[in-house]
Formats: C-alpha cells, structure tokens, sequence
C-alpha cells in the first residue's frame, strides 16, 4: 500500500506545477477531504447487529488526477485514490469495530455547463477497480482482537460544485458521493467469503 500511495502523490506532484489553459487540453490535480458514513450489507450487517454498534463513520481523503482533452469537451477523466479511517464503534460487552478501507478508481467528471470542464456544477462517476478493507473487533476488557481483509471492486457517483478563487488558476470543490463495494476475504473455518458495505460522504477539495 505505501508504494501505491507514493505512486500517487508522485503522479499529483508531476502535475501540480501544470497552469490551466482552457482552450486545450489540459490536467489537473486535486485534494478533498470530508467525512463519511458506513453501512453493511452481506456478510457483515451480521455481527454489526448482532453486537449493537453504534454507527461506522470517519475521516475520508482522496487524491485524484484529471485530464482534459482537447476534442473531448465538458469531461475530465483520470485516476483516484480514496482512503475512510472510521472512528471505533461501540458495542455490548465492552467490544469495538474498527471499518477502514482504501480504494483506486478510474474516474469521469461531467460538467454540463461547462464546456471547458473548468468550472460549476458536475457529475461524477467511478469505477473502483482494486479496493480492500480493514475490519478490526477488539474487547479491551479480555484482550481479544481479531482481524479481517477482503478485497474487490465498487463504484460511486457524485454530486459537486468546481468554484474559482481570484486568479482563476485553481478551484474550490464541494461534493457529495455515493459508494457501493462487495469484496471478498478469506474466513478462518469457513473460507471465501463475500461482504459488501457502501458509504455517503461529504467532501470539500482543492484543485491545483
């Protein structure tokens, strides 16, 4: 995993510098952060109810790449790295569960007003082609701690807004985005297993 996130942050540094010209085609590098909520589905609403949590929500980042072709217009299509590190939820006897996850995405924007795809409303779409989480269960009081991974793909959609500061040369973007995943792992005594989990989150990114 760290190798895929220096990976990343090379790929955003490389176009960091790159000023936008929007009479051709041009690439971008953004930033968000917000905050998400989880919900379980197959293969892991079962011990979510069976141990009453409280809800699963934490702190999201993304890191994402866009470019822009010159004979493609109100488009950006590019890659994306997104990450969820939930606070602990709380359950009967004293247990807590921990829900993280990171995910890779080929990503679209849409920009209906905006020829350029520089700025406004857009639409958004993605395909997560390699995502994986981190379950944790851990009661304090008997030292017990148990692990889970899984691995898949999901998709997401999204709302957002792109707004220009001052100079025009980069933009403020707040969203909303919605996202499924089945993943599948590995359960000692049982074998493969499928779970699926989707989260709503709240972002607000810079564009650069």
């Amino acid at each position: 995993m760290k190798y895929l996130c220096g990976g990343v942050f090379l790929f955003v540094g490389a176009v960091s510098g790159q000023n936008v010209n929007k009479d051709s085609a041009f690439t971008i590098a953004e930033i968000r952060f917000g905050y998400g909520a989880s919900a379980f589905g197959k293969g892991l609403e079962e011990a979510y109810n069976a141990g009453n949590f409280s809800a699963s929500a934490g702190f999201l980042v993304t890191l994402a790449a866009y470019r822009k072709f010159k004979n493609l217009d109100h488009f950006l299509v590019g890659l994306k790295y997104k990450s969820l590190g939930a606070a602990p939820s709380k359950g009967i006897n004293g247990q807590e569960m921990f829900f993280n996850y990171w995910g890779v995405a080929a990503s679209t924007r849409y920009f209906p007003f905006s020829k350029s795809a520089t700025n406004g409303l857009f639409l958004q779409a993605d395909y997560f082609f390699v995502t994986q989480f981190t379950q944790k269960y851990r009661t304090t009081a008997s030292l017990n701690f148990n692990h889970q991974f899984a691995i898949g793909t999901g998709y997401a959609i999204g709302l957002g807004y792109a707004l220009p500061l001052a100079k025009k040369k980069n933009l403020v973007t707040v969203g909303i985005e919605y996202e499924v995943d089945e993943r599948k792992g590995e359960v000692t005594g049982i074998g493969d297993k499928t779970f699926s989990s989707s989260n709503f989150g709240v972002l607000v990114g810079f564009v650069f």
